[in-house]
């Protein structure tokens, strides 16, 4: 398969200052006295925001409109905190301390205050950030996700020099495992995620990614394949931002690569509301990605998942069966399951009667057959030998490469 490279190394200029930015102490970043923080910001991430911020690039400009513009913004600590961290102006700093102590049961975005604006606080103002008391009451009002209830707690707990940080005995295993059946679906739960392995990390703690690597070797494409045509074409800002946060995690991946291609696209940037803080923090314009539309339009997991759509085209058909074979598609013509179908390189082949004629596979083709009935006994000749397969539990089976001719249901 060949790949053409977009090159998506962003550096867009701006001769305009805008905001806190046209203080005549403006200074560029002093690596040699950068301050050393534990969430979110590793050195190098926060020498390319500053560096953003010297280039007065698009994603800045965007940046410090909003912190200038937006006083009743949600996400203001987090907004404040982190301007501060960047230009070291001590008034937006000493303002998120404020927003904090007056949101303190925010537990994200206090332990960010904490972190990044630990030398502005007093002893007093950093217990009351600590040790809020939130109450049930604030517990019931808060709509969040499980994960972002667990990174909330991790944040905190780390943002406080905690040695226990309060996560599940079996090291989240199970919770990945759950997750990967279909939280992904979720941008916001996902980047919750990502903001939790990347803060175990940076504090010298085991990557749980690699308690479900497979999962997460794929999931930069598979959350790419999950979103229907719609959806990929005006995803809304949380979509972008977690993948750009996913592609953070590793940007080495192809998959992320891929990924990488489709958030940094000039469509899909945040410039207005909430995310604009997240892009920026992600956003990494020096990244190069691969464009998106080369990625073969389907994956395949032997758990019983498929995401496949004709084309990376607008009105392309999408289709998703999940284990146990619940099936969702999205602008499919009608009767398209009662004949093979083309997904990309990937022909699926339904197996309404006795027998089906399957291809030829080779040069990176794939045939998945879709007998619908999970367990499904199947045989096929292999050279001069009848092998018999089953099918998951969506009743799929990728047809392996030696087979070419007739696979027929096993009356075995």
């Amino acid at each position: 398969m060949r790949f053409s490279v977009r090159a998506l190394l962003v550096l867009i200029c701006s001769c305009g200052l805008s905001g806190f930015a046209r203080a005549a102490n403006f200074t560029p970043a002093d690596d040699g006295n950068q301050p050393s923080y534990k969430l979110l910001l590793t050195p190098q991430r926060l020498r390319r925001l500053q560096r953003d911020r010297e280039r007065q690039t698009i994603r800045w400009e965007d940046f410090d409109a909003r912190v200038q513009s937006s006083p009743d913004s949600p996400e203001r600590g987090f907004e404040l905190a982190l301007y501060y961290a960047v230009t070291h102006e001590e008034a937006s700093g000493r303002a998120a301390v404020q927003w904090g102590l007056g949101h303190a049961c925010d537990r994200r975005q206090a332990a960010l205050i904490l972190d990044w604006c630990r030398t502005l606080l007093t002893a007093a103002q950093r217990d009351r950030l600590a040790n809020a008391s939130c109450g049930r009451g604030a517990a019931k009002s808060s709509a969040r996700s499980e994960w972002q209830a667990l990174r909330d707690r991790v944040y905190l707990a780390i943002a406080t020099g905690q040695s226990n940080l309060g996560l599940p005995a079996n090291g989240l295993k199970a919770e990945l495992a759950e997750f990967a059946q279909g939280g992904f679906h979720d941008p916001q739960a996902l980047y919750a995620l990502c903001e939790l392995i990347d803060g175990l990390r940076i504090n010298g703690q085991d990557d749980i990614r690699k308690q479900l690597p497979e999962f997460f070797m794929r999931l930069p494409a598979e959350f790419l394949l999950a979103m229907k045509p719609a959806q990929l074409e005006q995803p809304g800002w949380e979509a972008p931002i977690a993948a750009l946060a996913l592609v953070g995690i590793d940007p080495n991946l192809q998959a992320s690569q891929f990924l990488q291609g489709w958030a940094i696209e000039g469509r899909q940037l945040v410039q207005e509301g909430p995310g604009v803080a997240y892009e920026f923090l992600w956003g990494d314009p020096y990244l190069p990605g691969i464009s998106f539309e080369n990625l073969d339009p389907w994956y395949y997991a032997q758990e019983g998942r498929l995401f496949a759509r004709t084309t990376w085209e607008p009105d392309a058909c999408w289709v998703e069966i999940e284990p146990g074979g619940k099936l969702d598609q999205s602008q499919c013509p009608a009767g398209w399951m009662d004949k093979t179908a083309q997904f990309g390189r990937m022909q699926m082949i339904p197996l309404t009667a006795q027998c089906a004629q399957v291809p030829v596979i080779q040069n990176g083709s794939a045939a998945i057959l879709w007998t619908r009935k999970a367990g499904q006994k199947v045989t096929a000749r292999m050279g001069k030998k009848t092998i018999v397969r089953q099918t998951d539990s969506s009743g799929l089976l990728q047809v392996p490469t030696e087979i070419s001719g007739k696979v027929c249901v096993s009356n075995r």
